[in-house]
């Protein structure tokens, strides 16, 4: 069609020369060439794929999560932004296990702002968000284990959540203790072992239940990256088919 449209533009019999044609068509593209710069002309800390789970849809989809020094933004796979939080918008982040998150703004008259977010990356922005919203962050018991050990790092989880249920054990049986004899050591002994396998047993759960929690958050990455590169791609294509397209219907149009 292009080769036609040239032929009819600049017929063999036509007196004048075709620059006169081509001239105005190929200038106006060049208008559409600076499209991304103004979205990072604010500095980004950290982005990261997540899982959304908006608190109005039980439906989770894949998109990405940005901190910015001005609040946080997320948004879908496409780049499309599904909500931003300004900084002073935010009342509150919990951090329900190392791996997942939920962010709040409250209204008065109206539903919360809601959304929560599960990413196997979570662990290098969670101190970020510390640092920028520390009144405001709330560490659940889930994820009370992930703090101690993030103080700590020769102690793994598992040890962390152990002390922490032995400490609700409280200092029952010490050995200076009046009231109890030898038997009562040897009773609260028993006691305490029992309550060590049960806190191990269930600290080895949790453990499994993160390891298959951040399996499936490195595999959403993982497909996440591919149809990225996928849509980069289709994207690359279409543009150069639009631009095609309305090359040609001007031309067309000029002949009419």
């Amino acid at each position: 069609s292009s080769r036609l449209l040239t032929e009819l533009e600049s017929p063999s019999w036509w007196p004048f020369s075709s620059k006169l044609w081509k001239a105005p068509l190929e200038s106006k593209p060049k208008e559409t060439t600076p499209v991304s710069h103004s979205k990072n002309q604010e500095g980004i800390i950290i982005r990261i794929p997540v899982i959304i789970t908006h608190r109005t849809d039980s439906n989770v989809k894949p998109g990405k999560l940005t901190l910015y020094a001005s609040g946080l933004e997320i948004s879908d796979c496409n780049s499309q932004v599904v909500h931003r939080f300004e900084s002073k918008d935010v009342d509150d982040i919990r951090v329900h296990t190392p791996y997942e998150i939920s962010v709040r703004q409250r209204f008065i008259g109206k539903p919360d702002t809601s959304y929560r977010l599960l990413s196997a990356k979570m662990p290098e922005v969670i101190p970020v968000l510390e640092m920028q919203f520390s009144k405001k962050m709330q560490f659940l018991e889930d994820a009370l284990g992930f703090v101690g050990a993030r103080k700590s790092p020769q102690v793994d989880l598992g040890t962390s959540i152990w002390q922490a249920a032995t400490g609700l054990l409280g200092g029952g049986g010490q050995p200076g203790s009046p009231l109890g004899g030898r038997e009562g050591m040897d009773n609260d002994q028993v006691q305490l072992q029992k309550q060590e396998t049960i806190s191990q047993e269930e600290a080895n759960e949790l453990k499994q239940i993160l390891r298959k929690l951040k399996g499936l958050a490195l595999e959403t990455e993982a497909e996440l990256e591919r149809q990225d590169e996928a849509l980069d791609s289709i994207t690359t294509s279409v543009d150069r088919a639009t631009l095609n397209i309305d090359k040609q219907n001007r031309r067309m149009k000029k002949l009419t």
